[in-house]
């Protein structure tokens, strides 16, 4: 067994949940590799399952190389865990991926007559289904309505891609997205019933406010505390839309991009019915005067001095229907605690998360950061650590607001 070491734990490594990946006969058969790998660097355990159609693309061994157990025809066994009873007991979720139909239909069918499929009925933990055929074969009634069956008894279906598959055809039947399948098994062993139905809004990145066609005033936010919040939301089990001046790419949620204070106001608007506003954006606290096309340097030999006028407090002039959570970036320490409890008042809100800059805590761009979070009744300091790990705590203070 080869073991993967994540760069740094996160911060739902302590639980140590453990995955049974169950791997059917499909030419994509080759991704649960990769998927392995994916769910070891989260610090997931993970247990392997094969069917005899996986068996002709690929070895028992070159699975045992990679996660912690594998269970196939090959070696199941009743003098140890081996089999479709014991096997899956440990397990806290099933993913079945890359599904082929002809699983997939006995599966909803209840066809046990391997121990592929016995293991799987015998299995009591949530299940996630990622499915990989043609696309006629995947359309086909029959599949159709395996597929309705199992997601009406509690089965999460992770659709499949429309793209070139492995036939030659372009149609539905690719298996899914790596990160997307990881994203749905994340939130499927994490949601919180808290979170069900709520609607999380985060904003993120800095703000550019121009000054001619091609110089704008700007701050070096990196928008990443703002996606651990999104991330963390959405794992949690929320609805979550990320409003961001930084693109990413492969995210399970929506996302806007805006470029200036007024493009985020405008999205704000529209989105004021939530129960969470989560405000990380750092937003120019000033505009300049706009001068169209571009300044030229000869024009301005004695220098150019630009007059600054103050931008509105987006935070505070929101009319958000939900809990409002602020972020102030501070550098005073001595002062920095004060200022935050006179913004909380000033702008009306639930809770406000302060990051003071020092020599130990870098300013921005960092995966790292320590904050203090502070309520009208309360104060609490949270020391260093991933920003995934501080996006969690600060989620489970929003339960408490």
């Amino acid at each position: 067994m080869r073991e993967f070491e994540p760069k740094f734990m996160p911060f739902w490594s302590k639980k140590m949940k453990k995955i049974l990946l169950a791997v059917s006969g499909s030419i994509a058969f080759y991704k649960a590799y990769e998927l392995i790998s994916l769910f070891k660097k989260e610090g997931f355990k993970v247990k392997v399952l094969l069917s005899d159609g996986a068996l002709k693309f690929a070895s028992k061994m070159s699975f045992e190389a990679l996660c912690d157990s594998v269970l196939c025809s090959e070696n199941e066994s009743w003098e140890n865990d081996k089999n479709h009873i014991a096997f899956s007991k440990d397990c806290d979720i099933l993913v079945f991926a890359p599904a082929s139909v002809n699983s997939i239909n006995k599966l909803a069918q209840g066809i046990s007559d391997t121990v592929f499929i016995q293991t799987l009925i015998a299995a009591s933990a949530p299940l996630v289904i990622a499915p990989a055929a043609n696309t006629r074969m995947l359309k086909h009634f029959s599949t159709q309505n395996s597929l309705k069956l199992l997601q009406k008894n509690g089965a999460v279906v992770v659709e499949p891609e429309c793209k070139l598959l492995a036939c030659g055809e372009t149609g539905v039947g690719g298996l899914a997205e790596l990160w997307r399948i990881l994203a749905v098994v994340k939130r499927e062993l994490f949601k919180d019933e808290f979170f069900a139905g709520k609607n999380v809004l985060v904003t993120g990145g800095g703000t550019k406010e121009k000054i001619d066609e091609v110089r704008f005033i700007g701050n070096f936010s990196s928008g990443k505390m703002a996606k651990a919040l999104a991330d963390s939301f959405f794992t949690l089990g929320a609805s979550v839309r990320l409003l961001s001046s930084v693109p990413f790419e492969n995210l399970p949620y929506e996302c806007e991009l805006f470029e200036n204070a007024d493009e985020l106001e405008n999205l704000m608007k529209k989105y004021q019915n939530g129960d969470f506003l989560l405000m990380c954006a750092a937003v120019s606290d000033f505009g300049a005067k706009f001068y169209a096309g571009k300044l030229k340097k000869n024009d301005f030999e004695k220098g150019l001095t630009l007059n600054l006028s103050p931008k509105k407090d987006l935070l505070k002039a929101c009319k958000f229907k939900g809990k409002k959570i602020g972020f102030k970036l501070e550098f005073d320490a001595q002062n920095a605690v004060q200022n935050a409890k006179n913004a909380l008042k000033e702008k009306a809100l639930d809770m406000i998360c302060l990051n003071v800059i020092s020599k130990d805590n870098a300013a921005f761009g960092s995966d790292f950061n320590a904050l203090t979070l502070i309520t009208q009744d309360d104060i609490s300091e949270l020391s260093r650590k991933s920003k995934g790990e501080l996006a969690l705590e600060i989620a489970r203070w929003c339960k408490r607001l």
